[in-house]
């Protein structure tokens, strides 16, 4: 064991810091995501700080996040426990209950408290000093699509 994760471990079981927060290099890649995907909702249209422009975005960071859940679903309940739904409306069911969990509280973060606005004023200045726009914008496109093109991999190479 490192001497970094002992040092962790150790303030963890003495409560000097709390297990759950988030790694904030992390953070940082995850709103550096959803700015790219702001910023690109947001030239395609006339008006970029508008509702129909924040709730897109955040509809399609839900869909991804939804994806990364329902794939990691898949693989827990495909490889470690050896089942499956018994129904496809059971299925439908549990996806569309992750959807709209994930959505409401996106729809809270990032609308109602308005984290999406302080996520592209902070981001904006760096992303005009930025050579790898395109790049950014492929890598968050792959970063969304990435556990629907493995379910359907799965689907297609690992039938039951």
């Amino acid at each position: 064991m490192h001497i970094k994760h002992f040092l962790y471990l150790k303030a963890v079981l003495r409560c000097d810091i709390d297990p759950f927060t988030l790694n904030p290099l992390l953070v940082k890649k995850l709103e550096y995501v959803y700015f790219t995907i702001y910023h690109y909702c947001g030239h395609q249209s006339y008006f970029p700080d508008s509702l129909h422009v924040r709730m897109k975005c955040m509809y399609l960071l839900a869909l991804s996040a939804g994806g990364w859940i329902l794939f990691l679903q898949q693989i827990f309940l495909r490889f470690v426990r050896m089942e499956w739904f018994a129904s496809h409306a059971g299925a439908m069911i549990n996806a569309l209950s992750v959807y709209t969990g994930i959505t409401v509280i996106f729809y809270r973060v990032f609308i109602q408290e308005e984290k999406d606005q302080q996520i592209f004023d902070k981001y904006v200045e760096r992303w005009n000093k930025n050579p790898n726009k395109k790049r950014d914008l492929l890598i968050a496109s792959l970063i969304a699509a990435v556990p629907y093109i493995s379910m359907v991999m799965m689907k297609v190479f690992l039938p039951r």
